[in-house]
């Protein structure tokens, strides 16, 4: 392993307290009704007026935008910030592009641009903690490409289900530019999109991202603020972090 992927042991285990303290964890955590189906009465006589059927249709959302996707990420990220119709443009009025070196061996996948060190506190706290959470194995996030699968924040706080095929196919599109040794997705909403499998199954072992002649290995586990709201979750979330250490940073 590159020196830059040896910590001192000392590092690890103040890295790794200063996230266990920071996802709330310093002490031992447990475990009047209507016929519908009447029809109207219809009249057949020779006087009845013919009425023309209509055909009701369902209303189609409008169609997004085609629009070639950059090839470059410096390209992509003005596309972004300047509001251009990519896929998870539209969910809110401000956009976030991703953020780190085109060149990294890890790329930081999330659902959601919430793991950005911004002056909102839960976005600053979900920031701190990724960047404790991989320091703990030495990893420095700074030296990560992240990324989110919607540029813009849901006013839900949640991707759409319907929208996660166009959000993986973009995806995809940056891991081609940016093509990293490995990937490292966070939370259920991500790991759905990218790997067609539920989180707690995914998380079993590593996967691998096949896509246009590359094979990369790939975790799966928890976002950050599922950790904050559920302190009892690290322990799994550390587990999670050995593993991925153990086989791709040895």
């Amino acid at each position: 392993m590159e020196d830059r992927g040896k910590i001192t042991a000392f590092a690890v285990v103040e890295s790794l307290s200063g996230w266990w303290e920071l996802a709330g964890v310093d002490s031992a955590v447990r475990e009047s009704t209507s016929d519908l189906l009447a029809q109207d009465a219809v009249d057949t006589s020779p006087n009845a007026p013919v009425v023309a059927a209509t055909e009701k249709k369902q209303a189609e959302p409008p169609a997004t935008p085609n629009i070639i996707w950059p090839n470059d990420i410096a390209t992509l990220r003005e596309m972004v910030v300047g509001g251009a119709p990519l896929p998870g443009y539209a969910y809110g009025p401000v956009r976030f592009p991703p953020v780190g070196p085109v060149s990294c061996e890890v790329m930081i996948i999330s659902d959601l641009p919430d793991i950005l060190p911004t002056p909102e506190t839960s976005t600053s706290l979900n920031a701190a903690l990724v960047h404790r959470m991989l320091a703990a194995i030495g990893i420095d996030t700074a030296l990560c490409y992240c990324t989110w699968l919607a540029t813009s924040m849901p006013s839900t706080a949640e991707v759409p289900e319907n929208d996660l095929p166009a959000l993986a196919a973009f995806m995809l599109h940056q891991i081609q530019l940016i093509r990293p040794k490995s990937l490292v997705i966070l939370g259920s909403a991500a790991c759905k999109a990218l790997l067609g499998e539920e989180l707690m199954n995914a998380r079993a072992e590593l996967r691998n991202v096949n896509h246009d002649g590359l094979n990369i290995t790939t975790l799966a586990t928890f976002h950050p603020r599922t950790l904050i709201a559920r302190p009892a979750m690290k322990k799994h979330a550390w587990r999670d972090l050995q593993m991925f250490a153990k086989r791709v940073l040895q």
